[in-house]
């Protein structure tokens, strides 16, 4: 399932946090795109890679060894919200790779809340749960071209 993490830190962390965010996923092979307006799109593995992982059954040595070039997008955004701002982490391309993300941005808030950074917000949620115009909404992320 395409998830994505919507949790809230004060505005003067946001910039951080969103950087922590990228940098983790950065660390785990993932590549930074070009920034989307207040997002930033991060991708890892190809269509290539994936068709061949998949149709050739190379994608069950996954489950020994970990992921090798399965494909994903992530898009992560801040948006100021007051005196807060909300920060998301959305797959969008990479159902695979749904635990290392996962696992990467949980790193990330509980470094953040390590620190004294109070976050807040609902958490872990589907990524057609998003507010439409999100770019890390399925549809807008489509529209975008931001899938396979």
């Amino acid at each position: 399932m395409r998830s994505a993490c919507r949790f809230t830190v004060p505005t003067s962390d946001a910039a951080q946090s969103l950087d922590s965010v990228v940098q983790a996923l950065v660390g785990e092979g993932f590549s930074r795109g070009e920034a989307r307006g207040t997002a930033v799109v991060l991708t890892r593995g190809s269509a290539m890679g994936d068709t061949l992982l998949n149709a050739t059954g190379l994608s069950l040595i996954t489950t020994r060894i970990g992921s090798l070039s399965l494909q994903a997008v992530v898009v992560v955004a801040a948006t100021a919200r007051g005196r807060r701002s909300e920060v998301v982490a959305s797959m969008v391309v990479g159902d695979e790779l749904a635990p290392l993300i996962g696992d990467a941005v949980d790193t990330v808030i509980d470094g953040l809340v390590a620190r004294g950074v109070d976050v807040e917000g609902p958490g872990w949620t589907r990524s057609v749960d998003l507010p439409g115009e999100s770019l890390g909404h399925p549809e807008t992320a489509r529209e975008h071209g931001l899938r396979r």
